[in-house]
Order: C-alpha cells, then structure tokens, then sequence
C-alpha cells in the first residue's frame, strides 16, 4: 500500500522494527504513539461474548446514524445494499474483540478511507460512527464489569486506542487522496499562468489585472494545501478529546461540571463541520481528461502488478490490435483497470491465466479482462456492480471495486459489463468511445 504512515512490510504489533538508520518502522512508530499493544488486544478479547450480545443494537443505532447524511441516504435505497452494508458494520463491531494490528489489519483500515473517497463520501460519515460506537459501548463495558472499575477503564481504554488508530488510517487515505487532486490544482494552475504571460505580452493593457488574478489563485491553492494539512493534524486529537469527554460523563457531579462537558463537545462538532467545509472548499470538481494511449495504459497497469500477479501465480497473455488514442482521465482509467485485474487475482485463489485483449469495435474500443477462476453466480449477475456486494469473506472486502469500475466507464461515456462467464472463468467487457481527437491545448482548456 501507498500511505505515509505504512510503508514497511514487515512491521508487526508487539515487534520492534527498525531500518538500516535504526529507526522504528512507520506503523510501529504509530502503535506506540497510541500505546497499543499486547496487553490491549488481551483486554479487548474479554469483551467478545458483550459484543456479540450487543452487535445488533449498534448496527441499528449506526443505520439510523448513516440516514443523517445525503451521500449515504442514496446508498440505503435498496434494501439488499442495505443489508450487505449493516452486515459488513456487524463484522466490524465483532473484530474489536482484540485483533492483531499488522499490515494486513492496516491496510484493511486503509482501504475504508480509500474506497469511502472514491464514492464521494466524506470524513463526517465515517469519522462520527466511531465516535458511536465508542459512545455506545462505554456505559455497556461498565455494566459488564460490574463495579470493577480498574478493569472497565483498562477495557475503555483499550477500545478508544483501537477506534482512534482505525479512525486514524482511514483519515489518512482519504487525506492523501485530496493532495493528491490539490497536487493536479497546482499543476492546472502552473499552467495557466504560463498561458496567462504570454497573453499578458501581447497586450499589455491588462497586465496588472490579470498578474493580480494569477497570484490570488495561486494563493488559494496554497491555501487549499494549508487547509487540508490543518484538517489533517487536528482530527486525531479531537478524537481524543472526545473520546475522554465521553467518559467524563458518568463521573462528573453537578450541572455545572456536566454543562462544561456538554459545551467541550458542542465546540469539537463545530470544529468539525468547520473542518470539513474548508475541505470541500479546497476538493477540485472536474477531472482531467487528456489523450490516453490505452495500450500503454494496459501495458503501465501490468506493470505496477506484475509482482502481485507473480506472487500469485498468476500467467499472463496480452494481445492487441491497433487501436487509437481516446479522450478521458487517464488516472481513472488506471483504476478502473486496476479494479478489475485485482478482481480476476482474488478469483484465482489457486492461480491461474489472465487474458487481456484490446481492439476495436464499430465506434468503441474494447477492453476484454478474462480469467481462470470458477466464474459468476447466475443469481449473482444482477447485483455485482451494486456498492457494497461481495462474495469475499467477511472483512475480506467491501464491495465497491466493481461499483467504481462501473462508475468510471460510465463517466467516458462508456459501458462495463460481463460478457461470459462460466465454470472456467469469467469475461469482463470494457467498451470507450473512440472521440476524436482534439489539439492539447484544448484539451487542457476543458
């Protein structure tokens, strides 16, 4: 995985990793910064018979929580979609029972804040059902530990630790996705001004008007950059502000001490909504489309995989007829591929053979990604490009790489189906409009 907090594979919970400096490893470094370790995970385990009694409750609570935002009401308008989403919370409530944090719990995590961003939901959503499910469980704990308090402020804790770290990795997929989009900004704007100087000296008569409007953009984007680096480093401890505000509550006396714990937590949900307008502020709106080789494209893709695939044991066959360059994002273009590849692998447990063959039909290119494995449900077939379904393991996937793959053809005026699929393996179709082409400095004009 790509973020800037885990980068070294072999870190582990409870061991000390450390690089040719002799400095610890990204993810131990973070473990230790929320004091999680062995004893915490022991502690967490003793809750598994509380969670499992309670998993229901707080599934229906976070339901209720999820109908408070426009993104997710969209979502909840199928009820299978509703079931398959309230089912993944439930194994997720389950997995706090004291789980091993290692790369593969962590990039589990990761994937959360990554999936959540390319579906367009933001921070609030997820950010406040950790901040439920920590509300929820608290007063639960202490009665489970009748009057032991020393043991249900050791379970308390250890669940808060948990929360905040899986809160935290998320954040920072989802964070690291919107510098990358201000990183495209600057890079817009760069350009621009170097457009904007060559106007400037063939007219001259507006030279000051328009230099001042360079530099207030230019500006903004610094701004934008500021903002979301701010939002970023004032999350975490807001969350543990809050964390222990709430467990304030059931020891504070008196309705001056409880009116100043309510007021802490009022300021932090300002904070928060202040937070995230600023980011939705700085978030560009339009994609950026450009001529896209998709040979090279095909050919880049396999690359960035080919360890995967190998590990796998994945063999891999690529044909292609001539095909021309089309119009579209050639970032999302790539994750489009990158879905449906890492879906041929997950279908291949044992490996198995990928086939890849790109040409031309009528006004479309096409795209066709076969493999190997024991193909599609008949029943299944309706629902796979829908969010949130998946036939993977519980806490194995999400449902969305299929729903972002669909979504990002649709997007090119294309179309993504499944064009065969059978007890030998499966065939997915991409089909782009091949538009014709149009000069580079139109295109950046978009």
């Amino acid at each position: 995985m790509s973020t800037r907090f885990f980068r070294i594979d072999s870190a582990v919970e409870g061991t000390s990793v450390v690089n040719e400096m002799g400095e610890l490893s990204d993810l131990e470094a973070l473990l230790r910064f929320f004091d999680y370790g062995k004893t915490d995970r022991e502690v967490l385990r003793e809750l598994k018979p509380l969670l499992e009694q309670h998993a229901d409750a707080m599934v229906e609570a976070f339901y209720h929580h999820l109908q408070a935002f426009p993104q997710t009401r969209k979502l909840l308008r199928d009820p299978e979609v509703v079931e398959r989403l309230l089912q993944k919370q439930r194994d997720y409530l389950l997995s706090l029972a004291g789980p091993i944090v290692d790369e593969s719990y962590v990039a589990e995590r990761a994937r959360v804040g990554t999936m959540h961003e390319r579906v367009g939901l933001e921070p609030s959503w997820y950010m406040g059902a950790y901040s439920l499910y920590l509300g929820f469980l608290v007063p639960l704990i202490c009665e489970f530990y009748d009057g032991d308090v020393a043991r249900g402020q050791r379970a308390v804790g250890a669940l808060q630790k948990l929360l905040l770290f899986d809160a935290q990795v998320a954040m920072t997929q989802y964070q690291e996705r919107h510098e990358e989009e201000l990183e495209n900004v600057n890079q817009d704007l760069a350009q621009t001004g170097r457009r904007l100087a060559l106007d400037l000296e063939r007219t001259g008569a507006e030279l000051q008007r328009i230099s001042e409007r360079a530099k207030e953009a230019e500006r903004l984007a610094s701004i934008g950059i500021l903002v979301a680096g701010l939002a970023h480093e004032i999350g975490t401890p807001m969350g543990v502000i809050q964390g222990h505000a709430k467990l304030l509550e059931r020891v504070v006396d008196g309705e001056d001490g409880r009116w100043r714990l309510q007021t802490i937590q009022e300021q932090i949900g300002r904070i928060s909504r202040i937070m995230q307008s600023l980011l939705n502020m700085a978030r560009p709106a339009r994609s950026r489309k450009t001529t896209v080789d998709l040979s090279g494209l095909i050919q880049g893709t396999l690359a960035f995989l080919a360890e995967k695939l190998s590990s796998h044991a994945i063999e891999v066959h690529c044909s292609e007829s001539a095909c021309p360059s089309i119009v579209g994002d050639s970032e999302r273009l790539q994750q489009l591929l990158l879905n449906l590849i890492l879906n041929a692998v997950d279908a291949m447990d044992d490996g198995g053979r990928l086939e890849l063959r790109l040409g031309v039909e009528g006004a479309f290119a096409t795209i066709r990604i076969a493999d190997s494995g024991p193909g599609i449900k008949k029943e299944e077939l309706g629902t796979i490009f829908q969010p949130f379904f998946t036939t993977k393991e519980a806490g194995e996937g999400h449902g969305l790489g299929l729903a972002v793959a669909h979504g990002i053809a649709s997007e090119h005026g294309g179309e993504l189906s499944v064009e065969a699929t059978g007890p030998n393996g499966t065939t997915f179709l991409l089909e782009l409009p091949l538009e014709p082409l149009v000069p580079a400095e139109e295109l950046s004009e978009d």
